[in-house]
């Protein structure tokens, strides 16, 4: 496990809960992880990006590496969510901030969402997975891999 993240594949859903934005060392990883887990499973997988409230904002060099991670993630993801945790306003600026450039460049449109928590995309990975994917986030809580 990298000190920046940990990931794991649960079903066909590859969760990462990210403690510090990532290093190009770990874009290159994440991405291996998302070719390997395609090619094993035969299809493209969801992709479900935790950030933790105390993770740090990200410098330009390591936004750099999230828009590349973001950009390549398109070829072995269907789909993908970044949940951006934390209740205060930082946070929630954040998250108005990422929102207002996916919608604005409309780069990701269908492809890349950003919630407040887990809870509020089950129904949409549900409806991903065309089934109940309840019991994959709650085995994904239970490995600290989304709050």
């Amino acid at each position: 496990m990298s000190a920046t993240y940990q990931s794991e594949l649960i079903d066909r859903v590859l969760f990462s809960r990210w403690h510090n934005p990532p290093t190009k060392d770990d874009v290159q990883a994440i991405m291996a992880q998302m070719e390997e887990a395609t090619q094993r499973l035969g299809q493209n997988v969801l992709y479900i990006a935790s950030i933790s409230p105390k993770a740090k904002v990200p410098d330009a060099t390591e936004r750099a590496h999230l828009n590349q991670m973001v950009a390549e993630g398109r070829r072995y993801c269907e789909q993908s969510w970044l949940v951006y945790e934390g209740t205060d306003l930082q946070h929630n600026l954040q998250r108005v901030i990422i929102s207002g450039v996916l919608i604005l460049t409309r780069t990701f449109d269908n492809y890349l969402s950003v919630a407040k928590s887990a809870d509020a995309i089950v129904k949409d990975v549900s409806t991903a997975l065309k089934k109940d994917a309840s019991s994959i986030f709650r085995q994904a809580r239970d490995r600290g891999l989304i709050a």
